[in-house]
């Protein structure tokens, strides 16, 4: 029997149920998993807890410890009557009060407590140094005191005595007693003077820790910092001779380096005392950076949450049976009514079928049903109207097409992808010498025709528009038509998103801007040469201003006269050169500062007739590229400080060195012009003076936002620093 020979109601009842069972299936699961997820965090979140708690309780109990040997510390500090029996009777008296201790000492630096040591060797509670040492224990039964051993290199006092502070011991056997020692350090003016002491024996702790019991059979224990066992329920020989690294599990080896590092946490393991599977949580006591570690069962913490699941698996399966049968009564509740439904739609799709939409199905039926013919009809009603507004948009979008297709621009659609396959293009791509199959058959791809050098920059500035989030990406670039000839054209690209943000497709248009790039380069070239010629004509200009003042010191007798008008001349030339090297430029923007130093100077060496044998000139320039606001002002500084030295540093015959260093360090420039000739005058202050020359030397400091300073110890050195300001 073949599907379609099935009965409706059979298939109706079919598909609500496996509808329903996948539903009920994937909610049941989801919630079973939730749940017993839930649960099973919970268990783990209470285990924790208790672990804490019991760390917690622990931790109380060695602070209890760690402040009765912390008291004693702080007795002896005060404890100026230095009476070494009355010290005897306290610390007997603390073991009476604290049963649970097994011991209770102080011990001293040699003649720290009383300065009397000599007079107590080898007496009750000394050894042979004298000093006071004495050890009330309950180790053999009674209590007894004994003088301490080993106090130069065991941890009880060696700790404290380094460290300043309360230490706690790692557990140790002493006189067959395995034992923990809380010791505190007497301070006295800021130097170690001694320790005060109490021992807590290990069955102490291993009482109070084995008896408690976590669900039926889990256990706990304790460990010490560097995992050495204080306590176990089981094996008792394990205690303070046992590591947890001696177990050789490597979880576990990670438990001990946890709790070295104070860290908390649980892992699942193999009990090394049951072999069985279980979880081990530990949480750290700070209190002398031991820990507590609670073994428990996996089956035994997990046994609600297994519970749980079984009851909702339960639930699930009494719910599949309860829809199948409610399936069936719905299916048949239904099927007749839609038989007749059916008939009338089968009547209706045959006459749309010829095209007739006029014809529309029969409301007259059951209240239930009745909007299913009715919406029939609407639909047909829309499809009606539908029909006459496609025809219209085939119209319009046939008149589109037509303006695209006969205007320059070129309007694409591609996908999101290297290259540019392409999805859709307008006819008016031919107008670049290539056919419109050639880019929907994918024989050619929109990024082949883009010009090699620009390909890969306008692929990445797309993917970073794209990258950023941005909507739109507009570019001028280079492509190649078909015979080869390279056009410039302007790319307008919509980035098209879906909802979750992820780029679909491009959307744009492309203009050819050949014509406007050609004639924006041409005024580009133009404008290049009208700059180079301004700097050519005011190079000449002043050339000519400097040739009359050097004609016009002609007719002057008197030197100061004609030093003025020198110096005026050297000015201007200063001036002049900068335009020149301008005009010599390749951007007409800046110019190589170093270049313009060597012929400045080499020009001023000259104007002043200097013996170049008599007076050295040392250049330390950088190639440094500066602008004309900064050039022009820095330009006539060097002239006015290379021709003060020139005209006033040496005398006749006088030999000497003029040094001018130029360098830049980040974005600070340092200029230095330095002589070895007579020094600056000391009557003079450089910054207040009547000479125009240092007057313009300090005014055009200001203007590059620059500072200048004058060092005299060794010949006049000038620096200046500034930042160029674009």
């Amino acid at each position: 029997m073949q599907w379609k020979d099935l009965s409706l109601k059979f298939k109706l009842v079919l598909y609500i149920v496996v509808g329903i069972s996948f539903i009920l299936s994937a909610s049941s699961i989801t919630i079973i998993s939730t749940v017993t997820e839930q649960e099973e965090q919970l268990a783990y979140h209470d285990s924790i807890q208790n672990a804490k708690s019991f760390a917690h309780e622990y931790n109380a109990d060695m602070k209890a410890n760690m402040a009765i040997a912390n008291s004693l510390a702080t007795l002896m500090v005060k404890y100026d009557s230095a009476d070494r029996n009355e010290t005897n009777e306290m610390l007997k008296q603390l073991l009476v009060d604290n049963p649970h201790l097994i011991g209770a000492y102080v011990g001293f630096e040699p003649n720290a407590f009383d300065g009397r040591d000599a007079d107590f060797v080898m007496t009750e509670g000394h050894d042979e140094t004298g000093r006071f040492v004495p050890y009330w224990n309950t180790i053999n039964g009674p209590i007894s005191v004994e003088p301490l051993v080993d106090y130069e290199i065991s941890e009880y006092y060696q700790g404290p005595k380094e460290l300043k502070a309360n230490v706690i011991t790692e557990p140790y056997l002493y006189q067959g007693a395995l034992m923990v020692s809380y010791d505190s350090p007497i301070i006295r003016n800021g130097e170690f003077v001694g320790i005060g002491g109490v021992d807590v024996s290990l069955n102490y702790v291993d009482e109070a820790v084995s008896s408690v019991t976590a669900f039926n059979t889990g256990y706990l224990f304790m460990v010490s910092n560097d995992g050495t066992l204080v306590s176990h329920p089981v094996n008792k020989e394990w205690i303070g001779t046992t590591s947890l690294h001696d177990f050789d599990v490597p979880k576990i080896a990670i438990v001990a380096e946890d709790i070295k590092n104070g860290v908390g946490g649980h892992i699942d393991t193999i009990d090394p005392v049951t072999s069985k599977e279980v979880v081990m949580f530990y949480e750290p006591i700070k209190t002398g950076n031991y820990a507590i570690v609670l073994v428990v069962p996996p089956e035994e913490m997990f046994a609600g949450v297994n519970s749980i699941r079984s009851d909702l698996v339960s639930i699930y399966l009494f719910s599949i049976f309860f829809m199948g049968l409610m399936a069936f009564f719905i299916a048949s509740s239904f099927t007749n009514r839609i038989d007749e439904i059916v008939a009338d739609f089968k009547k209706i799709s045959g006459a749309a079928i010829r095209g007739d939409f006029d014809a529309r199905a029969n409301t007259d039926v059951e209240l239930d049903l009745n909007l299913i013919p009715k919406g029939l009809n609407e639909i047909l009603d829309s499809l009606t109207i539908y029909s006459k507004e496609l025809q219209n948009s085939y119209e319009l979008i046939s008149k589109m097409e037509a303006a695209v297709n006969s205007s320059r621009v070129v309007v694409f659609w591609w996908k999101n992808e290297e290259d540019y396959p392409v999805e859709f293009v307008s006819d008016n791509i031919t107008q670049f010498g290539y056919s419109l199959e050639e880019f929907t058959s994918g024989k050619v791809l929109y990024g082949n025709i883009i010009h090699p050098e620009d390909r890969k920059l306008v692929w990445d500035e797309l993917q970073a528009c794209a990258d950023e989030g941005k909507k739109n990406f507009h570019r001028d670039y280079r492509i190649v038509t078909k015979n080869g000839d390279v056009r410039w054209i302007h790319e307008d690209t919509y980035i098209q998103r879906d909802e979750g943000g992820n780029i679909t497709y491009f959307q744009g248009t492309i203009l050819d801007i050949t014509e406007r790039v050609e004639a924006e380069d041409s005024l580009k070239a133009m404008e290049e040469v009208r700059t180079k010629e301004i700097h050519h004509r005011i190079k000449n200009n002043l050339q000519v201003v400097s040739g009359m003042l050097y004609l016009e010191s002609l007719k002057f007798k008197y030197q100061e006269v004609i030093d003025s008008f020198r110096d005026s001349e050297n000015r201007v030339r200063s001036i002049a050169l900068i335009h020149e090297k301008l005009y010599q430029s390749k951007d007409l923007v800046s110019l190589d500062f170093g270049d313009y130093i060597e012929n400045l100077t080499d020009h001023l060496f000259h104007s002043y007739n200097v013996d170049k044998e008599n007076v050295n000139l040392i250049l330390n320039v950088e190639d440094v590229f500066l602008g004309m606001d900064t050039a022009v002002p820095l330009g006539i500084i060097i002239n006015e400080l290379t021709s003060n030295a020139l005209q006033h540093a040496f005398g006749k015959g006088e030999q000497g060195d003029i040094e001018i260093d130029f360098q830049k360090d980040n974005d600070v420039f340092t200029l230095i012009i330095s002589n070895t000739g007579t020094p600056f005058p000391e009557s003079i202050d450089f910054k207040n003076t009547e000479s125009l020359g240092l007057q313009l030397v300090t005014n055009l400091t200001s203007q590059v936002d620059g500072e200048i300073e004058l060092d005299k110890t060794n010949g006049t050195k000038f620096k200046i620093t500034f930042r160029e300001n674009r």
